[in-house]
């Protein structure tokens, strides 16, 4: 007879119990391997969306600055154009100051036009002294102290050209003296 420890047991289906035993234990292993396998897979796939979604983010903001440097290229490629026309402005003012007649409609079609396209007269009388603005190129002796550093006589115009000056204005400021006799 055979020892009892010894003895095989036979479930309900007839099947070596360790053989099923075995079989488990390899389903739970491969189980487990499956699992650490998708895990790896899942924690790839985060790290890749995340790459893709910087280099989506770098690839919009690239863009975005390209854009902004074409803008401001076609903005100030125009400066160069706009400041050889200056001189011409200059001669309009000259003539229009003179009395010349009909130019003045030419002058302000020209400076609608140019308008239009950023450039901005600068004709500073009565305003503050700017430096960043206006070139101060002499003095004007005044008694009044509210005309203390204040533009009393225009020059030259000057001119803007989105928000860049290409010109200052010339001007004459007034300097408060106090008379002492």
């Amino acid at each position: 007879m055979p020892d009892t420890n010894d003895e095989i047991v036979f479930d309900d289906s007839g099947e070596n119990l360790d053989d099923s035993i075995v079989a488990e234990e390899h389903q739970a292993e491969t189980i487990k391997k499956l699992r650490d396998k998708l895990k790896a897979a899942e924690e790839k796939a985060k790290e890749y969306l995340g790459e893709l979604q910087r280099a989506k983010a770098d690839f919009v903001n690239m863009r975005k600055r390209d854009e902004e440097a074409k803008q401001e290229f076609v903005k100030f490629a125009k400066s160069d154009v706009l400041g050889e026309l200056i001189p011409v402005l200059d001669g309009f003012n000259q003539a229009v100051s003179h009395g010349i007649e009909g130019v003045e409609p030419l002058y302000k079609l020209l400076m609608k036009t140019l308008s239009q396209h950023g450039l901005e007269e600068v004709n500073p009388a009565h305003q503050t002294f700017d430096p960043k603005l206006h070139e101060a190129i002499g003095v004007v002796q005044t008694e009044n102290s509210e005309e203390d550093h204040q533009i009393l006589e225009v020059v030259q115009k000057g001119y803007i050209l989105s928000g860049k000056v290409i010109r200052p204005a010339k001007v004459r400021i007034g300097e408060y003296k106090i008379n002492r006799y």
